[in-house]
Parts: structure tokens; sequence; C-alpha cells
């Protein structure tokens, strides 16, 4: 997956989870343990982002899962 399309998705799943633009983008921007601590936003913006993080972290949101 392209790191845009990679962010795309990771965006649009965070709106419909949290209901908002600007609370996705705190949650973007907020730790998790599910990724070592690092803020997803850290994640897409690595020299080599896991995909497999991203789209974990994006059908725990589209499944209702707690982020």
């Amino acid at each position: 997956m392209a790191p845009d399309e990679a962010r795309r998705r990771l965006m649009e799943a965070a709106i419909g989870y949290f209901g908002s633009r600007e609370a996705a983008r705190e949650w973007l921007n907020s730790p998790h343990f599910g990724i070592e601590g690092m803020t997803p936003q850290q994640v897409l913006d690595s020299t080599h982002p896991s995909v497999e993080q991203i789209m974990d972290l994006i059908k725990q949101l589209e499944e209702g899962d707690s982020p």
C-alpha cells in the first residue's frame, strides 16, 4: 500500500470511529501500546512504515475495537 493511500485509509477509519477530524487527529498524535508507544503519525512518517501495523490499526477502528 502506498503511503498516501495508507494515510487516507487510516484517517477515514479514525474519523469514522471518533466522529470528527479533530478527534481523529488527536488520536493520530497520541502514543499507543499496540505500536510500541509510537503514535500512528510516527508510524506513517517513518522511513519504512509497517503496512501491517497500519492495517491492524485501520481494522481495529473499522471493527469498532478500542484503539
